[in-house]
């Protein structure tokens, strides 16, 4: 019963929750990933494009953004992902760094040229590189 409830609360999130974007730098060189791509970036397991180190943003665990992306993207639950980064604690590999807030990851973002984060859509602004949208397959 309480796997129904946490399964409709999952759902409930997706569905209200606004689109996103991944977004860049103006300067990285990526101009696109795909969704397996940024899977691999997130998980830490591809760190470099090219000669730009990656550095992967999440906003904090309780932000609906945050799970409506870990659940399209990651296709993982937060324990999922917990247990996951405690293994990987163990080979000396961190999560991706934590901002605070969506003004937080653009700030970050606009002044580091392999930071990689999401937003919503209703966020973007010039100063960033859109490299994935939600729709896109």
């Amino acid at each position: 019963m309480l796997r129904l409830v946490w399964i409709f609360i999952a759902a409930s999130i997706c569905l209200s929750a606004e689109k996103f974007v991944v977004i860049t730098h103006p300067n990285n060189p990526i101009d696109t990933l795909t969704k397996s791509q940024l899977r691999m970036i997130y998980l830490k397991k591809s760190r470099f494009w090219g000669d730009t180190k990656l550095v992967a943003l999440n906003l904090p665990p309780t932000s609906n953004l945050r799970l409506t992306f870990e659940n399209e993207v990651l296709k993982m639950s937060y324990n999922e992902l917990d247990n996951y980064w405690v293994r990987e604690h163990y080979k000396g590999h961190r999560p991706p760094y934590r901002v605070e807030s969506v003004e937080s990851m653009l700030l970050f973002v606009k002044k580091v040229e392999g930071a990689i984060g999401y937003i919503p859509v209703s966020k973007i602004d010039t100063g960033v590189k859109v490299i994935y949208e939600e729709d896109q397959l």
